[in-house]
């Protein structure tokens, strides 16, 4: 597992969703069905309906996260008229390492995480470094959100990945 150090004075972890969009893998020329399908929406109140009629979870409370104790719920400061309400609007702050479980089937997963670099409450996104791992997959290293969404012009987007899952529960490790 990745465990690196923010930089930036009060640097904290801006995590602002994670769809656990997990899934066998898609075989050529059949239909997509996933095994498993979970779409956590970081710092939501209440399960919550995106524009293509996909239902989120909220983490809050959640069978998925080992405790939120150590961590806060913000909305964004500001909102891009591109940018869709669920799920980037909410984030769940971490001021230090965080894991996610989720329970799942052995075998290719596809894990879709979601970000937007707003301001939540008094953290700012230019100060948020962090990297996500999974088993022995490094998802993300020293990542930025703020800088890679200012390099690419984007407002907001969405990083996805291929994982085998050799264990019934597949962890994300969050670190900052």
């Amino acid at each position: 597992m990745t465990n690196t150090a923010a930089t930036g004075a009060g640097a904290a972890l801006v995590f602002l969703c994670l769809s656990a969009s997990l899934a066998a893998a898609v075989v050529l020329g059949t239909n997509y069905v996933p095994t498993d399908k979970i779409l956590l929406n970081c710092g939501a109140d209440l399960q919550t309906t995106d524009t293509d009629g996909r239902v989120w979870t909220s983490d809050i409370g959640s069978k998925f996260s080992s405790s939120t104790a150590n961590s806060i719920t913000a909305a964004a400061a500001t909102q891009d008229p591109s940018v869709p309400q669920v799920p980037y609007m909410t984030a769940r702050i971490f001021p230090s390492n965080f894991t996610y479980s989720f329970p799942v089937a052995s075998g290719r997963k596809f894990v879709r995480l979601y970000f937007y670099p707003s301001s939540y409450n008094s953290y700012k996104a230019s100060n948020a470094i962090f990297s996500v791992s999974t088993g022995d997959y490094t998802l993300l290293k020293n990542f930025s959100v703020a800088q890679t969404m200012e390099a690419l012009n984007f407002a907001y987007v969405l990083k996805e990945y291929s994982v085998n899952v050799e264990r019934q529960t597949l962890d994300q490790l969050v670190a900052n």
